[in-house]
């Protein structure tokens, strides 16, 4: 009597566990939904829209399904896609581990760092816990009482990925904002030579310095660019970064159309390259108190020209695949 109490305490914590951890993870994920956009997106096989809609899925997904093992509806098919979800995942961690060096698997989103080997241990021990949970059968509910949790649990899945934390896409229709800037500001920092400076990075004892080229001058003119103003140490300008550099390779862009103006110690300028993989781009230093003045105080901002000419101005929310391709291929390369 008290083994089968025990086996079936045993059962019953397990699959709660397996049910929180499902929800946890889509939790956490969400929190820095930013990053694990820009982590899917970063495999190179949908466009950045598509990844938006399949980041917010898989959520959506394991929110669904730690409901399911929580509350036992339709337990057997929730079990099911529990499994072939940890299987795929696990496939997944392994093509990663050997064809890639990510640091962060973003199993359970940037505030709890996983790499994938850590990752797969932890999804070979749930494999093992949902075997162990495998013939659990639906929990005993009055009919009416079982519609209504299910359409709940439905209903948290897609408002949760969906609503609350919206796609970039919905929320610019949604919010209205002011992408203004200091035109005049601007225009004059183009012929300034003193607090704009032109940065190179320079390979020194296996580690790398910045040389400042004081007779380079910032020159926008006969091509179209989209200039980046952001500070080394935020965080929005460096998912923004990444963001940006991961569509051009997408789309085939070359850098050259991608100019940062970037103030900030030079160490913590070195690592913003780094992480978002811009070391190829255009970076020049721009005195934080001219930049405050053009972006009125808002970092990042992008601010997108054409033979020199301002055409439009966005944050890090406006970046779209699709216009940035459109406005640096016509008619150019």
């Amino acid at each position: 009597m008290k083994k089968e109490l025990f086996l079936k305490t045993s059962k019953t914590a397990a699959r709660l566990f397996l049910g929180l951890m499902f929800i946890t993870a889509a939790v956490l994920k969400l929190l820095s939904i930013d990053y694990f956009e820009i982590y899917i997106y970063s495999f190179n096989v949908f466009g950045f829209t598509l990844t938006t809609v399949l980041s917010r899925l898989v959520i959506a997904a394991e929110i669904l399904l730690g409901l399911g093992l929580i509350l036992k509806i339709n337990y057997k098919q929730v079990w099911s896609l529990s499994m072939l979800m940890m299987v795929f995942f696990t496939f997944l961690l392994g093509y990663v581990i050997i064809f890639r060096n990510d640091e962060n698997c973003h199993c359970f989103g940037e505030l709890l760092k996983l790499n994938p080997s850590e990752s797969i241990y932890k999804n070979i021990v749930s494999i093992l816990l949902l075997l162990a949970v495998r013939k659990e059968k639906d929990a005993v509910y009055k009919p009416k009482f079982r519609k209504w949790l299910a359409a709940i649990s439905i209903a948290v899945s897609v408002i949760l990925p969906f609503i609350v934390f919206p796609m970039d896409s919905v929320y610019n229709k949604i919010v209205s904002k002011d992408n203004n800037i200091n035109t005049m500001a601007f225009e004059n920092s183009l012929q300034d030579s003193v607090n704009i400076t032109k940065l190179n990075f320079i390979p020194e004892n296996d580690t790398l310095i910045i040389q400042r080229d004081s007779l380079a001058r910032l020159d926008i003119s006969g091509d179209k660019y989209i200039i980046s103003y952001v500070s080394a140490g935020c965080r929005f300008c460096k998912m923004g970064a990444e963001k940006l550099a991961m569509m051009f390779k997408h789309n085939n862009i070359s850098e050259k159309h991608l100019k940062f103006l970037i103030w900030g110690y030079d160490a913590d300028i070195i690592d913003f390259a780094k992480e978002t993989n811009t070391m190829d781009c255009e970076y020049w230093f721009i005195s934080p108190y001219m930049s405050l003045d053009i972006t009125f105080g808002r970092f990042p901002v992008y601010i997108w020209t054409d033979e020199g000419e301002i055409a439009k101005t966005c944050d890090l929310r406006d970046l779209t695949e699709n216009e940035i391709r459109g406005f640096i291929n016509e008619d150019g390369d």
